[in-house]
Order: C-alpha cells, then structure tokens, then sequence
C-alpha cells in the first residue's frame, strides 16, 4: 500500500513538471489532434459490461421453467398464440431420471418406460437397489434366556376362583308361627327357650392367645402377628390378649405414639370386654420379666428375635406393613373385584350396600354392610376361605415368627371373623386411622346381667322425688358441711400440679401478643392490658428427688425428668369473643408439637399461671393511654400468688377488708381498710416497693389507713372473715364452685359472673342466698339447717336488690337490670312463712297460698291429723310407697 502511495506521489509530481516546464501555447496544433484521437481509440477498446434483463413476476410457470430438471423448454412446442396450450399440473417425479440417471435401469423395464411419460420414473425400482445408509445393530437373543421374573407388587391373593351356592337356600320364606293350643305345649317351648339360654352354642372366633402389635412412627399399625417370644422386639410395644389375662409390653425403642396407643388399646378391652378377654386388669411386663409370657407364647429353640424383625428401613414401618393390605368387594355379578390394594385404610370405604373382604395378612375380615344381601354374605364367605389357603407374600419378614409360615396357607394363629356394620372390635377399629370416635356404635362387650343390685349410695331423680323433703336436706347439709376445701390442681399431661409440689423446676417462658389478626412475640412482661389477649409459652420439667446410685445407694442430685411445654393464653376482660377465638387459633402457628392449652380468663387465674410472675402481675385497663391517676386493689393467697387489679370506677365505695395501691406522676401511695389482714398489708407493701423500683424513685410510699380521710367512701361487709365459700343450689341437689386460685385469706376470689340461679355463699359470720327468681322452699329449709349452730345474719337476697354489704363481697360490681325487683328478707321469717300450715280446701283451691311453694308436694303442708284424714295412713307409711302409688293418691284427693 506504501508503495502504491509513492508511485501515485510520482505521477502528480511528474503531471506538474510537464505542466510546469510545457505551456499550453507552446504545444502545437498536430500534437494536439493526435492526443484525441489516441483517446478516442482507447475508449473504442474499452471492456463491455452487460445490462441484466428486467426482474419479472415470479409465477409457477417460470418457476417451472428455471428448474433444469423438468426441461419444459426443450420438450414442449410451443403453441399458436391464438390457441395458448393447457398448463400441465406440477408432476415432483418429472426429471428424476435425470437425477438418479438411466444407467442403473434394467434394460426389461425399457418397455414398461416407453409406455408411460417420459417424465416419470419408477420410485420402486429405485428403492429397490437403495442401500441404507444407516445400519441398526441387530444383536443375536442369548440362548436358553428365562423370561424376567414377576414383578414384587404381584401377589397370588389378587387370583380367586369363581364359587357357585345354592342361592334359592338364603330366600327367605315367611312361615305363620306355631299355635300353642294346649298348656302343656306352652310349657314345654318355656322350657326349651330356657335351656337354649343356659347353653349358648356360639364359640369365640378369637384364638386362644393373641400377639398385637403396635408399631409405627406417625400412623401407628395395630396388628396381630405370631403368638411367639422370638416375635417380640424391643423397637414396639405389643399386647397379649387371654381370655383371663391382659399384659402390656412396652419396648425400649419404641416410641411415645406407640405406648400411647397400646395403653388405649388396653383400656377398651378391659372397659369393653372386647377379644373375648375376661381380664380385670392390666399387667404391664418389662424386659427384665420377658419370660413370664413364655407360658401363654410359643417358645422355638432360638427365642432371639430375628434382625428383620425390627431393622430400621428406607421407608416407615407402617407403609411398609401396608403393602399386605388388600380388600375384595362382592360385584353384583358375585364376583370379587379387588377395591383397595397395598395402601393404608381410610373409614369411608365402608359403605352399608357393600360386602367387603378385609385381608390383613394376619386377619380375615368379612364385613356385611346394613342394607347387604344374605347372598353376597355367602359368597364372601367363601371367597375368604380361598383367601385362608393362600399363602402371604412377605409375612415371614412383617409378622414375626418365621417358623409359622413354612406351610401352605395361613397359620392357625390367623384370624377370621365376620362382622356386620354396627357390630365392631377394636383390634378391626384399629385398622382405619380415621374412625371417627364420636361416633356412636355397638361393641361387642361383657354380658350385662339382667338384674343388678341398686348400690344404695346411689339416689336417682325418682328416689329424692318419693322420700320426705326434711331427710333430703339433712342429708344434703351433712355433705355440704362434711366437705372439705380443696387447694387448687391444675392437671398437664396426667401430672397434677399444685401448690405444695416442689419438684417442678421453670425453665424458660416466652410472651405472644394478639395483634390484628395474628400474634407478635414481645419481650417477658408482668404488665398486662385488659384490652388485650396475650399467649404465655411456658417451659418445665419435672425432677425426680431421691435417686439412688446403684452401687453406693446415696442420694445425689442431678437434673432428671423431661422438658415439656404448656401454653396458656390469657384473655382480658374488656376482649371480645371474635379475639378469644383468633387467639386460640392462632397458638397452632407457634405450637407445632399440640401441647396443652389453658384458657384463662382475667379474673380466674390458675395458681400456677401466677406463680409464674413471683408475685408482681398486674392487670391495667387501656395501657396505651396515659392516665395521670390509677387505683388498683390487691388479690391473692401468697407471695408468689399475689396481683394488682385496676379499678376503673373510682366513684365506688372502697372495701374495709381490701388493700389499695395509688399511683400519680407524684408516686404511689399505700390504702389500706380497716379489716385487712397483716398478710395483705405484707403484699401490698411488697407491690409498691416494686412500683417504686420501676419507676426509679426511692423512699418508702405513703401509708393511709381507713378513717384518716373523711374524704373517701368505704363499706364493710357484714360477718366476713374470711373468703366466700360458694354451692349452687338445685332443685334437689347442691355443688360446690372452686376458684382456681381460691384461699380462705384471699380478699376477692369469684366475680360478679358466679351469681346465676340460686348461690348460697358462707363467709364465716354471714350467710347469703341469691337468687334471680322466689326462691324455693328446699333452699330455704338447706339454709337453715346449714346455719342451725352458727350465729350471724342469714339473709335471702334477690337479683337487682342486694344491699351495699353484699356488693362488698366482690371486687367489681355492675348493678343488674330487671322488670320486677323482689326485696330482700331475712331467711328464719321467710321459711316460716313457707312452712305453716293449710287447710285441705286451701290446698285443693291453690288461690291464698304464698309463691316458692312446692307444687308437687302439696301434702307436706298439712298436719299429721289433716295427713291422715286425707290419706288414711302416716305420712312414714305414706313416703314409703311407690311414686306411682303416691301420685294415685294425690290425684284421688286433689292435690295432683
């Protein structure tokens, strides 16, 4: 390029010399012409450049046409523009001769060629003589190769043969029952059903000894296997049915879902009497005592189990076990079609039109469904007898011992029964993990007898209605004074927890609060809004104190027991039911193991839930406002047990027998009434030095007593010295109510919400009866004999009337609303009242007789020597009748 760019260089630089040294005037005339003419020649031998032709319409013809391969150009004459010829269809084999090329062509098909176009080749021919590029390896079958074996999922079962019954035997024809013409005929069918009766025939279909085993990660498998010792392992827990004796043996492998349900397995044969197990208890058999179950269980030469028996594999045990599971349903052409193969169970497949098989490896279970015919029944029978002469695939592996399953056909051990929907057993309700328990059916169960002697600790409604009113409240008032108070008990996983147990160590708690619609963790707080639903996690373990060494037999101490995990979720008061419901629900999301659940409710407390907070709960109305002045009053039995309540009405009148706390920007003071214990003046003072260290500030509060203040408004309730002991009175029975966290020294336990129907409330030198309507004559006399040896008032007070003594009982009051307020008396006057005497006409005319009367006992206010005019006998004599005889009595004087 370089040298291109010289040589160019040279030639201007010379045409400028020649320009430079010859001047156009000098050149002559001659030179000049010759110049153009030697151009001209030069232009005249110029190379010649074509001109394409114009680009035209691309049509198929002349798409044809370009095609060398068809060669219209050459082969078609050309036509009178007048007469334009015919355009031929596009023929694709047109021209292949030329492609492929005529030496190839035998010359024997030159003729069948002349015949046909010239254009056409024959596409066999070519295909013919083709050679494949492309060879497939052919490989020669190996000699005396065996077909492959069957597959594992293929089981022998599945093939039954067709059966054929006697169908016209099941048609039932109705036949007139046989007529007893004479005495000695009827006496002698008394005799006959008698003794069919005492000589059942029916024979238990159970073995004599069964082997359950329970066995399973997440599903748990109940199932019967080989009644022998090497069949028992230590990774399950297996049960050992007799007719006379029950024993439970748990592995030390095996899991708490499995002992869980062996424990429920043996509590419904026992309470049921189920499996033909007359058993009255369960006797539990560890690995130690094995071989007391060598007496009822097979005992081989080698008692070890095997190690398949019991090897952890790839998948779980119970979906490994359910591979035996196969179930037949009798078709309507009597046919077993197979409808569940290899797969656990599920309850719906129980359906009351079908006939179903049930083949467990182990059991065979004919199931008759409600609305079933007597002659699928038949066949099913003997489809399932087909199924006890065949062997099971894989049983040696999953039913324990191998030595049962060496012949053909089931083992003798195997269980076949029939069984009728209604009709059930629990080793067949096992099965099917979805059983609905709250469902209502028949079991097969103990005998009951058809007489049983009434234990006569025992009262029905029939006998309080017959006997004399005046034994039924002795009798009742003897039991509610014999009644002893009990310390509260809550119970977590079959542990009762109370307040003298000392081994329960606290591990950790954590706090949830229900905002919106889910829960947020906050940080461990004793400051609770009532406006608020809190979830409270708490983390425990129980120790086990006294654990010997086994060598030296000295105590020691070290830590024993496992963690476990209790939720309570707190509800305040001011929440609605809509947040009491989402909080409950919202404990799943951070409660993955479902351990219990304690609803509290503010106000109602457990003991435990405040022995969590040492004594410094408190409960707030509205924390999220800023209240310049708060009063809370103190609650508890104990220091650990203590809390602070905030009372909203600061208009109401302050209780003498309670202890207050006041706080203000300036900071808390000290209220106490004049009948408060020292052990809540101790608690209230304890609250308030932990107010005070919150806050930061020092010094010791302010202390004011009741009558310092002419200011503030108290109120004493008459008798109280201690906390309220509550019954609820029926009609013709009482209960007792228990607070939660209840003492006798409590200054408040149950709210206003205890007061529905009729309550009777003891707090030691006063006793009340509340009521919502007239209150009866059997609560009044159970008042007065209750208070016969005791000095106090004992008034009856009704709802929307009681006096300001009676409110003081509770720590909030909220006055009730009613259309008709009934005034509150003296319980003595309004019983004697009650309990005088009527005339017979007065009683028949029932117009002048007070309210509260008994109606059904009109008799009882009448005099002994009225009494016996009308009834003609005493009224000892006269209770001691039946109820119907005492009613055709009353009836026939008129006072029914």
């Amino acid at each position: 390029m370089i040298a291109q760019l010289q040589k160019s260089l040279q030639q201007s630089s010379t045409y400028e010399k020649k320009n430079v040294e010859v001047a156009l005037a000098q050149v002559s005339l001659k030179d000049r012409l010759a110049s153009l003419n030697n151009s001209a020649e030069q232009w005249k031998k110029r190379p010649i450049r074509h001109t394409p032709p114009p680009l035209q319409n691309r049509t198929n013809a002349n798409i044809q046409d370009d095609l060398p391969i068809f060669g219209r150009a050459q082969q078609m004459k050309r036509q009178p523009e007048s007469q334009p010829a015919p355009r031929k269809p596009c023929d694709i084999t047109s021209g292949l001769s030329k492609f492929f090329g005529n030496s190839q062509k035998p010359s024997g098909a030159e003729s069948s060629s002349q015949a046909t176009d010239s254009n056409e080749i024959d596409l066999d021919f070519i295909s013919s003589k083709a050679t494949p590029i492309l060879k497939s390896v052919s490989r020669p079958r190996a000699p005396n190769r065996k077909r492959a074996a069957k597959s594992e999922n293929f089981d022998d079962r599945i093939r039954l043969e067709s059966v054929e019954i006697n169908e016209e035997a099941f048609v039932e024809t109705e036949e007139e029952p046989e007529k007893l013409e004479t005495q000695a005929q009827a006496i002698a069918a008394i005799k006959g059903a008698k003794q069919l009766l005492k000589s059942p025939t029916k024979v238990s279909p159970y073995p004599e000894v069964m082997l359950i085993q329970i066995r399973g990660s997440k599903n748990i498998d109940v199932r019967l296997i080989a009644p022998a010792i090497s069949s028992i392992h230590e990774y399950a827990c297996f049960v050992v049915v007799h007719h006379k004796s029950l024993f439970k043996y748990e592995g030390s492998m095996s899991n708490i879902l499995e002992r869980t349900k062996a424990s429920q397995l043996c509590i419904e044969i026992l309470g049921k009497g189920d499996l033909n197990c007359a058993a009255e208890s369960t006797s539990t058999v560890t690995e130690n005592n094995k071989s007391t179950l060598s007496k009822l269980l097979h005992c081989s030469e080698n008692n070890v189990s095997d190690d398949y028996n019991y090897q952890p594999t790839s998948e779980p045990f119970e979906t490994t076990i359910s591979k035996l599971n196969l179930v037949f349903r009798i078709a309507d052409d009597k046919s077993a079609e197979t409808l569940s193969r290899r797969e656990r169970l599920s309850y719906n497949i129980l359906q009351p039109n079908d006939v179903l098989i049930f083949d467990f490896g182990s059991e065979i279970y004919v199931w008759t469904g409600r609305y079933s015919s007597k002659v699928s029944t038949a066949y099913a029978l003997e489809y399932a007898k087909q199924l006890m002469r065949k062997p099971v695939k894989s049983a040696k592996s999953l039913l324990g011992d191998s030595e049962s399953f060496c012949g053909d056909g089931r083992p003798e051990w195997t269980l076949f029964r029939k069984i009728h929907q209604g009709v059930l057993d629990v080793l067949f309700k096992a099965k099917f993990a979805d059983w609905p328990e709250t469902r209502e059916v028949m079991t097969t169960c103990k005998p009951k007898p058809l007489f049983s002697n009434k234990n006569p600790e025992l009262r029905t409604y029939e006998d309080v209605k017959v006997a004399d009113q005046d034994i039924d409240v002795e009798e009742l008032v003897n039991r509610m004074l014999e009644e002893q108070e009990v310390d509260p008990v809550l119970m977590l996983e079959d542990q009762e927890i109370n307040r003298k147990m000392q081994d329960v160590i606290s591990e950790d708690t954590s706090l949830w609060i229900l905002k919106g619609e889910f829960l947020q963790s906050i940080d461990f707080t004793h400051h609770f809004d009532s406006k608020r639903c809190y979830v409270l996690r708490w983390q425990y373990r129980i120790q086990k104190s006294g654990v010997r060494r086994i060598k030296t037999g000295k105590e020691e101490e070290r830590e024993t027991g496992r963690s476990r995990i209790a939720f309570f979720y707190w509800l305040g008061e001011d929440t609605t039911p809509k947040q009491h419901g989402l909080c409950a629900l919202r404990i799943k999301e951070i409660d993955r193991d479902n351990s219990p659940r304690i609803r509290v409710a503010d106000g109602n407390e457990p003991a435990l839930f405040l022995a969590l907070f040492r004594g410094k709960f408190m409960v707030s109305s509205d924390l999220q406002q800023e209240k310049p002045f708060r009063r809370y009053v103190v609650v508890g039995a104990n220091a650990q047990e203590t809390s602070l309540r905030e009372i909203v009405d600061l208009d109401c009148q302050l209780r003498s027998h309670a202890s207050y706390i006041e706080t203000s920007i300036n900071g808390s003071s000290v209220v106490c009434g004049a009948n408060c214990t020292p052990e809540q003046v101790h608690f209230v003072l304890a609250h308030a030095e932990n107010l005070r260290h919150v806050a930061g500030s020092s010094g010791k509060p302010d202390v004011e007593v009741e009558g310092e203040k002419k200011t503030r408004s108290w109120v004493n309730s008459v008798g109280r010295k201690r906390s309220m002991r509550v019954w609820r009175i029926f009609e013709n029975e009482s209960e007792q109510a228990n607070h939660l966290s209840g003492h006798k020294d409590c200054a408040f336990t149950f709210s206003q919400q205890i007061l529905t129907e009729t309550i009777l409330i003891d707090v030691g030198e006063a006793i009340w009866l509340w009521s919502e309507e007239v209150v009866t004559t059997f609560a009044l006399k159970v008042i007065e004999k209750y208070w016969r040896d005791r000095n106090g008032p004992a008034r009856v007070v009704y709802k929307g009337a009681e006096p300001e003594e009676f409110k003081a009982l509770f720590l909030k009051w909220k006055n009730f609303e009613v259309e008709t307020v009934l005034e509150s008396r003296d319980a003595n006057e309004l019983l004697k009242e009650r309990c005088r005497t009527f005339s017979l006409k007065e009683l028949k005319e029932r117009t002048n007789l007070p309210a509260g009367m008994d109606m059904r006992r009109l008799e009882n206010y009448l005099t002994d020597d009225d009494f016996k005019k009308a009834f003609g006998i005493e009224r000892k004599e006269f209770y001691s009748q039946k109820a119907w005889k005492q009613n055709e009595a009353r009836k026939r004087i008129g006072l029914f």
